[in-house]
């Protein structure tokens, strides 16, 4: 990493201490005779670089650590910014309840990468990982964060410029916390949904909210309220009988925010329940463009409500849905995708081609809050540091609105250090040639074709004729030649090239395996014990990621599920040989015909999300 020295004499002192946590970790070092530094707040943004010192008005601390970031350009050339910022919010949300609870540490750091790109605000999503004294089991063994570690991140974001925001769920969404035999049975109308009216529920929630109105200093929470798809339709209508969903919510959020009120707490939830009560299919986008009143009116105009929308590649979508959120009356917040969450590599092509027009809308219609979301669905597969090239997308078009891929990498290895490239080849491992979705859902080809069944390949007929060893052993070469000064990134490179390496030989084995003969199988039974040993270095790849990022909990999912492969190439390995041996029965079920699984007439494909779905017909 390029190191910068600057002078840090007369600096305001609300940038003190962000700026030490900088040049302790992030390429800087303060000392007489560095770039001098002038900074002041102001009523607009600007930043000039006359090549020997930087003059900066900030109406917010994390402007002025972005034009700092402008320093480590490798010609040190001079700058001037004076374009102001199109959000007044704008940042991520971290996934941790997926598995994959981030260390601390790993949270310090994306906050420092965040102030560089000028990102002020980190949303924290936590389910149950987060510590509630009066509930034991809340986060039991998940790697729940303790009432000190928050509030240490939230004082380290706020030397930042960054506004740490609680993100939690006070409805659905909770069957990790409900599942214990100890919980309270009243509490669960569903085995994830809160019983509503019951006041055992309030009570709960009261303890939820009271926990994290004492940790964080910002008034602002996210309450969730989002996918309660049986809202009222387990315990609570053998109870109280069938109440529509927008009836429910209703009641439900009115008590909840009283609650929240009671904490001087400003909460926001989720849309799509209100949506969906208009949907004539139950759906989230297929809605008309004048709202039912009852609906109308089953939402509050004092709670902002967060449009999220992953999917769409056009424009008009958008413009479309957030004028059938104004309706409403409340303020509408903007919630894109990342997508890191289709498996342990990002869709960093539909991260785009869906974030930009819906970054466009939000501009045109006058939305003043957006943030990008980082879900680690089915296991935190993906380490949340394949979300920060996203991110730098998001800063960049609220900074400067120039999101070609040369200036976003450009001042993506300004703010992080790292190549660019080794992000933006992330998304090719679910791209290999051939393969094109078939909707706006995109393939995820490294997770199908990591876990698929040796000797039972439930995609076979999805990819007959195509061969892809040769693409995933390209990969790999490109990852071995990424290498980084930060542990944390060096694990992440050594992690791709493991997995390329591991689908490499996957694939030569799917290529052949299907076409044995007596006097081939026992080389496929070597090939076989190739990817079962490749299998083990990529699981040690993978711990050693999660080691550096991760609380340890959660990784024995991924552990059993690596572990799991390399046992049925073992397995394929000996059928192998007792069909070398003249026991034709040994490959029944890999010489059984296959059918279509993700593939249309067209031959476009789904994605396949859940690792439960990758690799058996049978129940898992």
């Amino acid at each position: 990493m390029n190191t910068v020295k600057i002078d840090l004499c007369g600096l305001p002192d609300e940038l003190r201490s962000g700026l030490e946590e900088l040049c302790m970790h992030e390429g800087f070092r303060s000392g007489t005779g560095g770039i001098r530094l002038s900074a002041r707040r102001a009523g607009a943004f600007s930043a000039e670089f006359d090549g020997q010192t930087l003059r900066v008005e900030y109406c917010e601390p994390v402007q002025f650590f972005r034009a700092l970031s402008y320093l480590k350009r490798a010609d040190h050339r001079r700058f001037a910014l004076h374009r102001q910022p199109v959000f007044e919010h704008n940042g991520v949300m971290l996934d941790g309840s997926r598995n994959a609870v981030p260390r601390v540490e790993t949270v310090k750091m994306v906050l420092r990468k965040m102030a560089l790109m000028g990102l002020n605000t980190l949303m924290l999503y936590t389910e149950d990982t987060y510590e509630v004294p009066e509930q034991p089991y809340f986060g039991y063994l998940r790697g729940r964060y303790s009432v000190e570690a928050l509030r240490g991140l939230d004082s380290y974001a706020a030397a930042l410029g960054i506004e740490l925001v609680p993100c939690i769920q006070t409805l659905a969404h909770l069957e990790r916390a409900l599942h214990w035999p100890q919980v309270d049975a009243a509490l669960r109308d569903t085995e994830d949904i809160l019983m509503v009216g019951e006041e055992k529920t309030y009570a709960f929630i009261e303890q939820l909210l009271r926990a994290v109105s004492g940790t964080f200093r910002t008034r602002r929470v996210h309450i969730g309220m989002d996918e309660a798809w049986s809202l009222g339709l387990g315990n609570y209508r053998f109870k109280n009988g069938f109440v529509p969903s927008h009836q429910l919510m209703e009641q439900h959020l009115a008590r909840v925010c009283a609650i929240a009120q009671k904490y001087s707490l400003q909460p926001m939830i989720w849309s799509d329940m209100y949506l969906r009560a208009a949907s004539p299919t139950g759906g989230y986008y297929d809605v008309p463009g004048q709202l039912p009143a009852d609906v109308l009116s089953a939402a509050r105009r004092d709670v902002p409500l967060v449009y999220w929308d992953y999917y769409h590649n056009e424009q008009p979508v958008y413009e479309h849905l957030l004028h059938v959120h104004a309706q409403f009356g409340a303020p509408v917040v903007f919630a894109g995708g990342l997508w890191t969450w289709v498996g342990p590599a990002p869709a960093v092509d539909k991260m785009r081609a869906s974030s930009l027009p819906g970054l466009h809308a939000c501009e045109t219609n006058g939305i003043r809050s957006v943030f990008a979301t980082a879900w680690g669905d089915n296991g935190g597969e993906a380490n949340l540091l394949t979300a920060l090239y996203g991110m730098q997308l998001y800063a960049e078009y609220d900074y400067t609105g120039d999101t070609r891929p040369d200036v976003v990498d450009e001042r993506f290895r300004a703010c992080t250090g790292e190549d660019p490239a080794a992000f933006a080849y992330m998304g090719d491992f679910n791209t290999p040639p051939g393969v094109a979705a078939k909707s706006e859902d995109p393939v995820n080809a490294a997770k199908f074709l990591l876990y698929e069944d040796p000797l039972v390949p439930l995609f076979a007929a999805d990819t007959a004729g195509m061969s892809f060893s040769g693409f995933y052993a390209d990969l790999a070469r490109k990852y071995e030649n990424f290498s980084s000064d930060s542990p944390e990134f060096e694990a992440l490179y050594r992690f791709y090239e493991q997995l390329a390496l591991l689908l490499e030989l996957k694939c030569r084995w799917r290529e052949q395996a299907p076409r044995a003969k007596a006097g081939t199988a026992s080389v496929l039974a070597q090939l076989a014990g190739a990817c079962a040993r490749q299998t083990l270095c990529c699981k040690r790849a993978w711990e050693a990621l999660w080691d550096c990022t991760n609380n340890p909990f959660g990784f024995e999912v991924i552990d059993l599920r690596l572990s799991g492969l390399a046992g049925r190439f073992d397995t394929a390995a000996r059928r192998m040989e007792r069909f070398a041996a003249g026991d034709a029965s040994a490959l029944e079920t890999l010489f059984s015909p296959k059918l279509r699984y993700l593939t249309d007439s067209a031959g476009h494909f789904s994605g396949c999300y859940s690792w439960t779905e990758c690799i058996s017909a049978c129940r898992i």
